[in-house]
């Protein structure tokens, strides 16, 4: 075969070979062109490997695979002659049997038939290239299921043959997943999340998926029939993991989100994921295992979407007003300060917190309220003091999700020098919490603030986790004991001695005590005889907007009515 020929025919060859990606399936038209010019009677590609963890590309030990054969009805010798190519690790083999009565090639053929074996080498590297890329695409190495592509393809196949009508979509997330690194190293517990990803390819059925997205978190898209049955395998599925040589039994639970589809309601596929997985996430909040999607959770969700999107317009829009409460001496009626609170003019409907900032504390979002609220304080009480006007202390509340910002005592501090604001006339209320780590930012906050000489106080004292312990390990100027305390019909001893307790370890500490939730006067005579003189409370007045708070102001005090109510 002259150098001009095999040229020739190598091109044929090579261009027949990429007419198509899966060289394979057009390798009997290829190797055509090469039989016209060698005794080639068969080709077998036979592809072996050992497999390991990092293998992406082929999932067998042994493929083989018949590429060409000159004449279905030529008897061939047995004698095969073997051209390798690839590492030992995945070894790719061309089985050829030449047209000679002995089955051999001369040593001239095999040379030029390894040329052509070369570039057939390299289209089948290439094919199984772009296979294990695309398998790599779609699939969630760790678990080996579909991750969200190969999730989202396969769902749209099932549509295409139903319809969103016959499916419910699953969002679920493995409960306390984290704590089988104390129990196995991590290799074992990736290969948990495997045995796991096989049970649960167990439990469907044809036209169903399920995908892992990452993590500890799984989606499954299940035939409507089949969805209480599916729901109640993966609520506890059992597999288990290996420790030093023993098979250890692994119980995985599931918090579990469920959407049922409705081709009305779905405007983008992306819904099969999303909402269920919002269904997941009302679930965690409401601290629930299981939670269907309804109409009516949709619309809280929305709900709560719309205040935390629309914080910074109802800001600069005025729609969010500072309320005070003021707070009052038992003994005078003296106004001895207030707390400032939030209101939200929401589409003509005036929300309290309770309304709006349990959705803000979900993110970092309540920094933006609580440091508004903060700079319309300051701005009042520098406006009374250049008009003249009296002024008391004013408290604002902080959210334990600002304290994860790292120079908030410096933000705090900076927006009082900014107005003007002396130490004494803020306080700053937190709440206690907990968590170990929530507990070193509260206390290093705290440290910040007592060494800024601004005054700090513990809101909500007594509830939770909140114990006498805080008042003694906090550096915190004054506490406010909660209203649940007295928050009774009928005041009891077991009340006044843990009342009593914690207004006297207040003193012995110099902390100042205030008790919220004053209503009505036994309360009143209840705090007195124990020795606690400030309180607010609806029974002097409602949480008031800067007009009627400003003439509370200029008044400067009660008149101290409660106790002739009482006698009358």
């Amino acid at each position: 075969m002259n150098e001009v020929l095999k040229s020739k025919t190598l091109r044929e060859f090579s261009e027949i070979l990429l007419k198509d990606d899966n060289s394979i399936k057009i390798s009997q038209e290829a190797f055509e062109a090469v039989s016209k010019w060698l005794p080639l009677g068969k080709v077998v590609l036979e592809v072996s490997f050992t497999p390991n963890d990092t293998n992406i590309i082929i999932d067998k030990k042994r493929v083989s695979r018949l590429l060409f054969v000159k004449d279905k009805g030529l008897e061939l010798s047995e004698y095969q002659e073997i051209f390798s190519f690839g590492p030992a690790d995945r070894n790719i083999c061309f089985l050829c049997t030449s047209t000679c009565e002995d089955g051999h090639f001369t040593e001239e053929e095999k040379e030029i038939l390894r040329i052509f074996l070369s570039e057939m080498y390299i289209h089948v590297e290439r094919m199984y290239l772009k296979k294990g890329l695309k398998k790599a695409y779609v699939t969630q190495k760790v678990s080996g299921l579909p991750n969200q592509a190969g999730y989202m393809a396969k769902v749209l196949e099932c549509v295409k043959k139903n319809s969103y009508d016959a499916y419910t979509a699953f969002y679920f997330n493995l409960r306390g997943f984290g704590l089988l690194n104390y129990e196995f190293d991590e290799k074992e517990v990736d290969v948990i999340l495997k045995r796991y990803g096989r049970e649960l390819k167990k439990r469907l059925t044809e036209d169903e998926e399920v995908g892992h997205l990452g993590g500890d978190n799984f989606v499954a898209f299940i035939k409507k029939d089949r969805s209480e049955y599916f729901l109640n395998q993966i609520k506890s599925i059992q597999t288990y993991g290996m420790y030093k040589g023993k098979r250890i039994p692994v119980t995985l639970k599931a918090t579990i989100g469920i959407y049922d589809l409705e081709s009305g309601n779905i405007h983008h596929p992306g819904e099969v994921i999303g909402q269920p997985g919002a269904a997941l996430n009302y679930a965690r909040r409401k601290r629930r295992n299981v939670v269907w999607m309804t109409s009516e959770i949709k619309n809280e969700i929305d709900y709560d979407k719309q205040i935390y999107d629309g914080l910074t317009s109802a800001i600069n829009n005025g729609n969010i007003t500072t309320y005070y409460q003021p707070k009052v001496n038992l003994e005078t009626g003296e106004v001895i300060g207030a707390e400032a609170l939030v209101r939200w003019n929401y589409k003509g409907t005036m929300l309290s917190p309770d309304g709006f900032v349990p959705i803000l504390e979900k993110s970092t979002r309540i920094s933006e309220l609580d440091f508004f609220i903060l700079r319309q304080v300051c701005r009042m009480i520098a406006e009374r003091k250049r008009a003249g006007r009296p002024v008391v202390p004013i408290s604002v509340n902080f959210s334990k999700r600002d304290l994860e910002i790292p120079n908030i005592s410096s933000i705090i501090t900076n927006i009082m020098d900014k107005y003007g604001i002396d130490k004494d006339e803020i306080i700053i209320e937190v709440t206690e919490t907990a968590y170990s780590d929530e507990q070193e930012r509260l206390l290093s906050f705290l440290r910040q603030m007592r060494d800024n000489d601004i005054s700090t106080s513990i809101d909500d004292f007594g509830t939770g986790y909140s114990s006498l312990s805080v008042i003694r390990e906090f550096p915190v100027s004054e506490i406010k004991i909660d209203k649940s305390f007295i928050d009774k019909e009928v005041l009891t001893r077991e009340d006044e001695a843990i009342v009593g307790s914690v207004i006297a370890m207040a003193r012995l500490l110099r902390l100042q005590v205030i008790t919220e939730g004053v209503d009505n006067c036994d309360q009143v005579d209840f705090l007195l005889r124990l020795g606690c003189s400030s309180a607010q409370g609806f029974l002097f007045d409602k949480p008031l907007n800067y007009s009627d708070f400003s003439k509370i102001l200029d008044r400067g005090r009660y008149e101290v009515t409660w106790a002739k109510k009482k006698k009358q």
